[in-house]
């Protein structure tokens, strides 16, 4: 299969969303996804490794790695000491049973 014949992923995440155990799955880890954009982006612009990260977090680098793939959602005591570190900051809307982060720096 050639990578022209693929599908793009918008188009597959939307047939999955059909199913309606995939799309609480999808929209429960929204914000878990936003967060590991941000914490991503900042450790490319640092030219951090997700080790060094790990150090300035004082966390351990699998934490780093869980919370970069999107699959752990942050406590917001980790979001708290992201901040702290990091100088991000990160804006959460709590609203209808949902935590979205509604803007992030």
């Amino acid at each position: 299969m050639n990578l022209s014949d693929m599908a793009p992923l918008d188009a597959v995440i939307a047939e999955q969303r059909q199913d309606p155990a995939f799309r609480q799955a999808w929209d429960e880890g929204v914000f878990a996804r936003q967060v590991a954009i941000t914490l991503v982006r900042y450790r490319a612009e640092h030219g951090l490794t997700q080790q060094q990260l790990a150090d300035l977090l004082t966390v351990h680098q699998p934490n780093v790695a869980r919370l970069e793939s999107g699959e752990k959602t942050p406590t917001l005591k980790e979001l708290a000491r992201m901040t702290a570190v990091t100088g991000l900051t990160f804006h959460l809307a709590v609203a209808n049973g949902a935590v979205e982060l509604s803007e992030a720096a």
